[in-house]
């Protein structure tokens, strides 16, 4: 059985191969045509397709699964799902078209996508703010992120989730377990290294790091900035070496932090614990930064070393021939069983009159989802904010690898 997929750039009007066989035809897709229709948007090209390839990934795997089994029951039929892929190489504008369109001519049943929390506010804010008001004309169509991360982007709408975790939960949890596993007390000194012109890496400290040092009556012994693309940080890493912190916090992503991390070791700069955000799950931090990027700890749901999560690392490694998968690319994968759920148990048409009507219910459906049992044994309950409450993991950069460096159920790893 062939999976329906099309990876469509009619916006910037290219289109792209990253080793997976896309479909060379486009069905017209409802009920009648047995297939349903799913958007996808992520960067697929330039810088940010670090994070939207295995992301995407990820969604095809699952949907190739999917349709392999039958496809999704929908209205007593088992239909195929047919994903309909952009790639808004992470910029807003991009961002907005996209989104227009998939929610527009392409006629989608939801929207999945995208990575980076720029992207995912301007695409969001097309969105009906207030349900149920008819003098709100925003977009209805419910839309899923499985990667974007800033605090509160979820909140835009209530037409708006995502699966990612909640990312001062991830922070706060951590910065404990950092505190406990040095044997406790306060810290000596912390430095913060912050990417100012990224989105996520400043909502990351406003809302959740510095929010964290507050509460442990904590300030900043120094406070340095860097841009994503900068390429000469010694100037930030001096003062960091004058302070001598025994917690860096690293609120960036791989491309700083390896930029960064690289100065640090060539002056000397140390610290004992180094925490950083999802921008750290990335291979390119290893590839590019050796043996200077060794200790950071970043959070992830689905380390790829997991029992729970060979089958599909291991799919993943034989479509990419990469030899490590982020965590980017098990939320694509989880995300899509998300909304299969949802459509399964929404009670739709799948018609092209009832497309409106039908985009409600899945709605509603994600909306009133709770301890459903994701694809790894784990229980993901939907909050209020469209946030979805979930365990996570703590992986540390070692010895040229990504380790757990603590599991819910296990603890402290020590290697």
């Amino acid at each position: 059985m062939k999976t329906l997929y099309k990876y469509r750039n009619g916006i910037a009007g290219m289109s792209i191969g990253i080793g997976l066989a896309l479909s060379a035809t486009y069905a017209a897709a409802f009920q009648n045509e047995v297939t349903v229709r799913i958007g996808s948007t992520e960067p697929l090209t330039g810088v940010a397709a670090v994070l939207g390839q295995p992301n995407y990934i990820g969604k095809l795997i699952a949907v190739d699964e999917i349709n392999a089994a039958g496809g999704i029951m929908i209205d007593g039929e088992r239909v195929m799902i047919e994903l309909i892929s952009e790639d808004d190489q992470a910029k807003p504008d991009q961002g907005i078209a996209i989104f227009r369109k998939l929610e527009g001519s392409d006629r989608v049943l939801a929207i999945s996508g995208t990575q980076y929390s720029r992207v995912t506010e301007s695409m969001w804010g097309l969105l009906q703010k207030n349900l149920d008001d008819p003098s709100d004309n925003g977009l209805r169509v419910p839309s899923i992120s499985f990667l974007s991360m800033k605090a509160g982007v979820a909140s835009i709408s209530p037409w708006a989730f995502r699966n990612a975790g909640k990312e001062c939960d991830q922070h706060e949890q951590l910065m404990a377990l950092m505190e406990e596993h040095k044997g406790g007390g306060s810290w000596d000194s912390v430095v913060v290294g912050l990417e100012s012109n990224e989105a996520h890496s400043v909502a990351a400290w406003r809302a959740c790091y510095d929010r964290s040092l507050q509460s442990r009556d904590l300030e900043p012994s120094e406070f340095v900035e860097w841009f994503e693309s900068d390429t000469d940080y010694s100037v930030q890493i001096r003062r960091m070496r004058r302070a001598d912190p025994d917690l860096f916090i690293l609120s960036s992503h791989y491309q700083a932090n390896v930029g960064a991390m690289l100065e640090m070791a060539r002056q000397g700069v140390r610290p004992e614990y180094i925490m950083g955000h999802i921008g750290s799950d990335a291979v390119e931090m290893i590839d590019l930064g050796g043996e200077a990027v060794e200790g950071v700890v970043f959070p992830s749901t689905a380390f790829f070393r997991n029992p729970g999560v060979q089958d599909l690392y291991e799919e993943y490694k034989a479509r990419t021939g990469e030899w490590y998968m982020p965590a980017f690319t098990y939320l694509g994968y989880e995300g899509i069983y998300i909304l299969k759920w949802a459509i399964e148990n929404a009670g739709i048409k799948n018609l092209p009159e009832t497309l409106e009507e039908d985009r409600r219910k899945v709605r509603d459906q994600l909306a009133s989802m709770e301890n459903w049992v994701n694809p790894i044994g784990l229980e993901l309950t939907v909050e209020e904010t469209g946030d979805i409450t979930r365990e996570y993991v703590y992986v540390q950069i070692k010895d040229g690898d990504f380790k757990l460096w603590w599991h819910p159920e296990r603890g402290f790893i020590e290697h």
